[in-house]
């Protein structure tokens, strides 16, 4: 007779790369581990919804980049519970019954949501009695806010001590919350041999090395005006450009870089982002959660450049509240941090308390893991449920 594994399925969703990311970075570490244990993810915006899905997730990201005063007010606007949260979380139902049928065909042992409204549908159908397995919600991003809790969540894992205290306040008993740092792909923890990888991309060891990258859309603005004032520093410097998705701003780099001082290599989507961190003196980035929380593993200088709102706001004051990043506030005041962070950058530490920040960030999904594992084997009976008609 075959050992059946336990099913674990993660429910996430492509609007921005970072719920798709941790829900990755689960099943990798799980393969990693050799676990006994079958994970599934599983997009719900896109699954049996693609339509709706392509054009709403096309509507949020132009609203976010193009709209940020108005997504702010709103983020702002729904962060405590209130009518208009709950109207919310009412909207993001869209999908439920699907759900549901693949609760029932897959059979998990447990649900995972590393996006908000998946949360949503999970509490929803414990609510209405029509499953009862274990849920775990995923925080990724280092904020707090309504969106992400619900009353029939059995877990949280979230990425610093200001998250889990801020659930607390809203409600969430403390025994359900677990502080591991935001689950990032497994192979952040491991080594890197920087001069090695410095060859391997065709780059010097000897000389500053600044990556500058906006997310798995490109969605960093104003990069020309970045560009410009890297020029104003008086060494040369190595910059490395993710463009992500942008294929327009990776055309529109390359036509206009071309007279640059600076040896500058332009890149689209990558796979190879923790190479490309470890080897780097310093990172210019969005204020995307899981890309601060890989920059954090690596023990990167983060400089941050003009938060989007909403969770980019929280996550800057996060870094800048814990001294471990810098807030880029005017564009042609980047060459002196730059100047200023290299300067430092061989004798540069977190203080004491950030210590525990960057080597708990290392082994985020080994310590989600481990509660996935923990949920699972404390709850050993699970009834499933029809839909109702």
């Amino acid at each position: 007779m075959n050992h059946q594994k336990s099913k674990v399925l993660i429910l996430t969703a492509s609007y921005g790369a970072g719920h798709f990311q941790t829900a990755r970075a689960l099943k990798e570490t799980i393969k990693l581990k050799k676990l006994d244990l079958e994970p599934l993810i599983v997009d719900i915006t896109d699954y049996k919804h693609r339509l709706v899905h392509n054009i709403s997730r096309r509507i949020f990201i132009e609203g976010v980049t193009k709209l940020p005063a108005f997504y702010d007010y709103l983020y702002k606007k729904s962060r405590d519970p209130n009518h208009f949260s709950s109207f919310l979380k009412i909207a993001g139902r869209t999908g439920l019954w699907s759900v549901l049928e693949l609760i029932n065909e897959f059979r998990p042992s447990i649900v995972i949501s590393t996006f908000p409204f998946a949360a949503g549908i999970m509490s929803y159908l414990k609510k209405h009695q029509l499953t009862s397995v274990p849920t775990l919600t995923i925080i990724t991003d280092y904020t707090v806010h309504s969106i992400w809790i619900y009353p029939y969540t059995d877990q949280y894992i979230v990425g610093s001590d200001i998250v889990q205290k801020g659930l607390i306040k809203y409600g969430v008993k403390e025994e359900c919350i677990k502080v591991t740092g935001i689950p990032i792909h497994p192979k952040f923890s491991k080594p890197y041999k920087k001069k090695e990888l410095k060859l391997k991309y065709g780059l010097k060891h000897h000389v500053p090395t600044i990556l500058i990258m906006g997310g798995g859309c490109g969605l960093i603005s104003s990069h020309n005006k970045i560009l410009t004032s890297l020029e104003e520093c008086p060494f040369e410097l190595q910059v490395i450009i993710i463009c992500g998705h942008n294929k327009r701003i990776k055309k529109s780099l390359e036509n206009s870089l071309v007279y640059s001082k600076h040896h500058i290599k332009i890149m689209g989507f990558v796979d190879c982002i923790d190479e490309l961190m470890a080897i780097c003196d310093g990172m210019i980035t969005k204020a995307g959660g899981i890309t601060i929380s890989e920059g954090l593993a690596l023990d990167i200088p983060i400089l941050l450049y003009k938060p989007l709102g909403g969770q980019e706001k929280d996550n800057t004051k996060f870094l800048i509240d814990s001294n471990i990043g810098t807030l880029i506030e005017d564009v042609h005041d980047l060459s002196n941090k730059i100047i200023e962070l290299l300067k430092q950058r061989y004798k540069y530490q977190f203080k004491q308390g950030n210590l525990s920040i960057t080597n708990r960030q290392k082994n985020s999904a080994f310590h989600a893991v481990n509660i996935i594992q923990s949920l699972i084997l404390s709850n050993n009976r699970y009834f499933y449920k029809v839909p109702l008609k």
